[in-house]
Order: C-alpha cells, then sequence, then structure tokens
C-alpha cells in the first residue's frame, strides 16, 4: 500500500492524529520548562526578595520567552499548587 492509496477520509485521519501527537508532546514540553521555571524563579525570589508578579517575572527575572504570560500564570499555579495547607 502507498500513501497514494489512502482515501482523503484517512488522509485526513492520519493527519489528525499527528497534530493530537504533536500538540500532546508541545503540552509536556512546556510543562517540563514551567516545573523548572517555576523552581528557578523560587531560587532568584528567595535571593532576591522580590515576589511574583508578571512586571517582576518578565523585566527583573528576566523571562524573554516568547509564551511570557502563559509561562508566568503556569509558574503562579505551580507555586500556589506547591503551597502547604
Amino acid at each position: 500500500m502507498h500513501p497514494n492509496d489512502l482515501s482523503a477520509e484517512e488522509v485526513a485521519l492520519v493527519k489528525s492524529h499527528r497534530e493530537e501527537r504533536a500538540l500532546k508532546l508541545a503540552a509536556l514540553v512546556f510543562q517540563r520548562k514551567a516545573i523548572a521555571t517555576a523552581l528557578s524563579f523560587k531560587d532568584w525570589s528567595a535571593e532576591s526578595g522580590e515576589g511574583l508578579t508578571f512586571s517582576t517575572f518578565v523585566n527583573s527575572f528576566g523571562y524573554q520567552d516568547g509564551e511570557g504570560r502563559q509561562m508566568f500564570d503556569a509558574v503562579e499555579r505551580i507555586l500556589n499548587a506547591a503551597l502547604p495547607k
């Protein structure tokens, strides 16, 4: 069987599966980066004495990657989730 033997529906299924797999991988990569960034920020914060605000995260801590707001939100959720009850 050659790729040209696939119907349009089968090609769509393959593309959909590949897109779904790529999205899951991207989410995992972001998750790992967010966890590492949260630890980095926490260590930096302990040394600098500065708390977590978006401005501090971007300007003082220096997070400059393209998804700054999304990463800030993730770091905030991670740090809040790790607080003792």
